[in-house]
């Protein structure tokens, strides 16, 4: 569509368009988050009653495979949206979800496995769109608020993936399994989000006439990206992008799955999943609007305060997951003791902590990677965020299987004090970077007045 038509409909200035691209995100990820919710309690349900079908952990090792296929995608990501713009690789990513939806029509390891890897690549391709179609659509000063309400907009993807697992969940009651047939009508739905969002990636505004990227072949990107490698702040920010990776499998997969094997402790069904999803939603999208709103009233809210809110609350959610579940709650339906009396208000209110902390993270990432560097470069940091925190989250998956909960609980821990760290080192060189052209610019126009002085 032209511009001419965007502009008479009012989706050619900023707000509108963010606005936009966050509901195109909200509707993709409906159908994504959704079924990784439940993925690995429905594939070990199938693996229960067709044993040769597929493996018990398949959903661990799906999850695995993705963020694997993630990782080394990255390094051609920014090629891809150099040559198709940002909204075109978008839109074949959207394309490759709703791919993966179906294939859970005909439950298989080949075509699970198979589809995992595409997972991996559609993953690479829509977060460096995102990150590159940000950097486009923001003008100076409003990355924050931008960046909060696109992350705000996009979590109300879980209301409507938790409606309609309640809506089908009524039918199983408490049942421990998920039927073949169940998991046809739930993935029928949620195939039904992601095809939406296939039209809206489409219909989204271009901004190729004023990309920020040019088309470099793959070894300039190559060059681009390792040039990147150079600047210290980079090793500081790759420990918070390996941090975020860690927290991203607990949220996403994990806490999800420790909750739908622990559910028959407190008398719940497969209903719990839904109301997780709904809290997940509830947190995500006030922890974005939240930091939305103070970051266009306080100057730079949306960095350093935004990262101290976040690490009490995960440092709770951490200590609350070892006292509420039991330590093999992660691995298989279980009744084992736990610290705390067990209750469904206290498993809600750990899932919120974790998802208000996912939420500034995530709001930060994008924040500080569109202030911290240049146009050019953006497609770029972008994908390499991507790969620090793929590599992690992929190694979670493959551990999952094998530690038990709190161990992993002090790693996460562990990790996000690390990447607390330098996430405090990495913004004062920055700062301390601005200072430094501040202060050059300023001795600059100082020697030019004194020169036109002297003539």
């Amino acid at each position: 569509m032209s511009n001419k038509f965007y502009a008479k409909i009012g989706l050619n200035s900023e707000l509108p368009c963010v606005i936009m691209f966050g509901m195109a995100f909200m509707l993709v990820f409906a159908g994504f988050d959704t079924q990784a919710y439940i993925t690995e309690t429905a594939l070990q349900s199938v693996s229960n009653a067709y044993p040769d079908r597929i493996s018990a952990h398949a959903g661990y090792y799906g999850m695995c495979i993705t963020y694997f296929t993630f990782t080394l995608s990255t390094f051609i990501t920014p090629l891809v949206v150099s040559y198709l713009s940002a909204k075109w690789t978008m839109f074949l990513a959207s394309v490759l979800y709703t791919t993966f939806m179906v294939t859970f029509m005909l439950v298989n390891s080949y075509v699970f496995y198979i589809a995992s890897a595409l997972m991996g690549l559609a993953a690479a391709l829509i977060w460096t769109g995102h990150g590159v179609y940000m950097k486009e659509i923001t003008t100076f000063g409003n990355e924050s608020r931008n960046s909060g309400l696109h992350w705000g907009i996009n979590f109300v993807s879980l209301i409507f993936g938790g409606l309609l697992l309640l809506i089908i969940f009524n039918k199983t009651g408490e049942a421990e399994t998920i039927s073949m047939e169940l998991i046809r009508y739930i993935f029928g739905g949620l195939s039904a989000f992601t095809i939406l969002s296939n039209i809206l990636f489409a219909l989204l505004p271009s901004h190729s006439n004023q990309s920020i990227t040019k088309r470099d072949s793959f070894l300039t990107t190559i060059r681009k990206s390792v040039r990147l490698l150079t600047d210290i702040k980079v090793y500081f920010l790759a420990i918070c992008f390996m941090f975020m990776g860690l927290s991203l499998s607990l949220y996403i997969t994990i806490y999800p799955s420790c909750l739908s094997f622990s559910k028959s402790v407190i008398g719940f069904g497969n209903e719990i999943i839904a109301y997780y999803a709904f809290i997940t939603s509830a947190s995500q999208i006030s922890g974005g609007c939240f930091i939305s709103f103070l970051s266009k009233r306080i100057k730079n809210f949306g960095y350093m305060p935004t990262m101290l809110i976040a690490l009490p609350l995960y440092l709770l959610a951490f200590l609350g997951v070892c006292l509420a579940f039991p330590k093999n709650a992660n691995l298989k339906p279980t009744n084992g003791a736990t610290y705390l009396s067990p209750s469904l208000s206290i498993w809600l209110v750990i899932g919120m902590l974790i998802c208000i902390g996912d939420s500034c993270w995530n709001t930060l990432r994008t924040a500080v990677l569109t202030k911290m560097y240049d146009r050019e470069s953006s497609s770029q940091i972008f994908a390499l965020s991507k790969f620090f925190q793929s590599t992690t989250t992929c190694a979670s998956f493959f551990y999952s299987s094998v530690l038990d909960l709190h161990t992993q609980m002090i790693i996460l821990a562990v990790s996000l004090i690390a990447a607390s760290i330098c996430f405090t080192i990495a913004w004062k060189i920055h700062l301390r970077e601005i200072e430094i052209v501040s202060s050059a610019k300023h001795t600059t126009s100082i020697s030019i007045v004194c020169g036109n002085n002297n003539l």
